[in-house]
């Protein structure tokens, strides 16, 4: 099957959540400007995250986005979904090269109070230049949706284009690793005739994890 550069979604008891179109917004409102990121963003989510896990992130990188995710394992302690992007990301601007990964990291919590970094991914995340006028995570109100062991990294814009790209993987005991789990791929056009919805469906596309042959969250990688 194959996918449009994009976003998805989490499994099916929460798809009918994500089903109505992507309100409009200001595409000015948070764009990256003069090459750096949004300061009031990293600000935020850099405070937020434990400090034994602010002191495992990579040198160099800043925190884009960085939420509690509730128990993803079961184990009766707290986890972290974090996403970084270089310092300067907006550089590319710059140049003839495309914008840099934000790679995403899986955070879980520990009996000694600490954190454990359990994967990595570097394309489940979408780049600055993969949303046209917006961002698909900094443009974005709400990049991660978690519920008991799912989690989901939700890409998508609503200026200028109005797609979702949600991917999501979940924690499974046997592997004792999150896998992939589903990605959902919609997209919305302005509606050109006088009444109904202001935005008319384009499309969807799924995507399912083979439960067979599971995938793991590091080891992820977008369809072509």
């Amino acid at each position: 099957m194959r996918f449009p550069p994009r976003r998805h979604a989490l499994t099916s008891f929460l798809e009918s959540r994500y089903r109505r179109a992507p309100l409009l917004r200001v595409a000015a409102a948070v764009l990256v400007v003069a090459g750096t990121l949004p300061s009031a963003v990293l600000a935020q989510d850099a405070s937020s995250l434990p400090a034994a896990i602010t002191k495992q992130l990579p040198k160099g990188m800043q925190v884009l986005a960085g939420q509690k995710a509730g128990d993803l394992d079961g184990d009766g302690k707290t986890d972290y979904l974090v996403i970084l992007a270089q310092a300067r990301e907006g550089d590319y601007r710059k140049t003839d090269r495309p914008a840099p990964a934000r790679p995403m990291l899986v955070f879980l919590g520990q009996a000694d109070g600490g954190y454990r970094l359990q994967g990595r991914n570097d394309e489940v995340v979408f780049r600055a230049d993969q949303g046209g006028q917006c961002d698909p995570i900094s443009d974005n109100d709400e990049p991660f949706a978690t519920k008991g062991r799912y989690f989901t990294v939700q890409n998508g814009v609503s200026c200028g284009s109005h797609w979702t790209d949600y991917i999501t993987f979940r924690y499974d005991a046997k592997q004792r690793d999150f896998v992939f789990s589903s990605r959902i791929s919609e997209s919305w056009r302005l509606n050109d005739k006088p009444k109904g919805d202001a935005l008319v469906s384009e499309g969807r596309q799924v995507e399912r994890g083979d439960p067979k042959d599971p995938i793991t969250f590091a080891n992820y990688k977008i369809m072509p």
